[in-house]
C-alpha cells in the first residue's frame, strides 16, 4: 500500500492569512440568473477581506458524500477554472484570483468541500475532492464553458492533479499552487494536459518547493514558476513583488489550453 505524506506543514492549523472565513455578507452576491435553491441549501460564507466578487450561488450534489455543496460561479468565456481549497481554507482565499479571472474573460467556480478533509484520510480526500471538482465543472459546462482547467492550492492542488488525470474530468489543463503530495509523481506521469506548478521558494510549510520541482520533472511538458518569499497557495496573489506577474502568467497558461 502506498504511503501518502501531506507536505502541508503549518497549513494543518492555519488557513490562508488575510482572507479568512468571516461573518460579513457583502462579498457574496446572488445574481438574478442564479438557479433557485431551497432556503436551507448551503451558502458560501461571507469573507472578511478581498474583492467583492459577484458570484452566482448554486447548490451542487457531492458524488462522494451526497451532501449539497455551496458553489459560486462568476465570469464568462469559453475557458472555466474550478478552484479547490486548502486543507482548512475556504473560497475566501481565492477572491483576488477569482475577481481577476471574471474580469479577464474567464469563468471561475469556487466551492466548499462536502467533507472534512482532516477526518477522512488522504485517499478519501483525493477521491471525494476529485468527484466534487468534476461535479462543479459540469455546472460550468452547462453555463457555457467549453474547456475546464482544474486548479487548487496546497491540498487543493493535490486534488486538482488527481482530478486532471481522470478521463471523466475532461480536463483541458491543471494548475497547482503550493500543491501536490509526496508520492503523487506516479499520478502526474499520467497527465496528458498542460500543467503548471507555482510555489514560493521559502514556502513556510516546508518542502513545498522541492515537491513542486519533483512533480514538474515527472510531468511531461509542464511549467514551473518559483517566486521569492514564504507565501503559501492563495497568499501568493497578495505579494506585491510578483502578484501581477503571477496573474499574467496564469492568464497566458489559460489562454493557451
Amino acid at each position: 500500500m502506498r504511503t501518502w505524506r501531506l507536505v502541508l506543514g503549518v497549513v494543518l492549523v492555519l488557513g490562508v492569512s488575510g482572507c479568512s472565513r468571516g461573518s460579513t455578507d457583502g462579498q457574496v452576491e446572488r445574481s438574478a440568473s442564479a438557479s433557485a435553491v431551497p432556503s436551507d441549501a448551503p451558502k458560501l460564507v461571507g469573507c472578511n477581506a478581498g474583492p467583492s466578487v459577484p458570484f452566482t450561488t448554486m447548490t451542487v450534489k457531492s458524488p462522494g458524500t451526497g451532501v449539497d455543496l455551496a458553489v459560486g460561479v462568476a465570469g464568462e468565456g469559453p475557458v472555466g477554472v474550478v478552484i479547490a481549497n486548502t486543507l482548512v481554507g475556504y473560497h475566501c482565499d481565492w477572491l483576488v484570483w477569482a475577481d481577476h479571472l471574471a474580469k479577464n474573460g474567464f469563468r471561475v467556480a469556487v466551492f466548499e468541500y462536502g467533507f472534512m478533509p482532516r477526518t477522512v484520510g488522504i485517499p478519501a480526500m483525493l477521491d471525494h475532492g476529485s468527484g466534487e471538482m468534476i461535479a462543479v465543472a459540469e455546472e460550468l459546462r452547462k453555463l457555457g464553458a467549453e474547456k475546464i482547467v482544474y486548479a487548487g492550492g496546497s491540498l487543493g492542488g493535490s486534488v486538482a492533479l488527481a482530478t486532471a488525470v481522470d478521463p471523466a474530468a475532461r480536463a483541458a489543463g491543471v494548475i497547482s499552487l503550493s500543491g501536490g503530495l509526496d508520492g503523487q509523481q506516479e499520478t502526474v506521469e499520467r497527465l496528458t494536459v498542460p500543467a503548471i506548478y507555482v510555489v514560493a521558494e521559502d514556502d513556510y510549510t516546508g518542502g513545498a518547493v522541492n515537491l513542486a520541482k519533483d512533480l514538474h520533472k515527472a510531468t511531461v511538458g509542464s511549467s514551473l514558476a518559483v517566486y521569492p518569499g514564504a507565501q503559501h497557495a492563495g497568499e501568493m496573489f497578495h505579494d506585491e513583488r510578483y502578484a501581477d506577474e503571477l496573474l499574467a502568467k496564469l492568464d497566458a497558461f489559460l489562454r493557451a489550453v
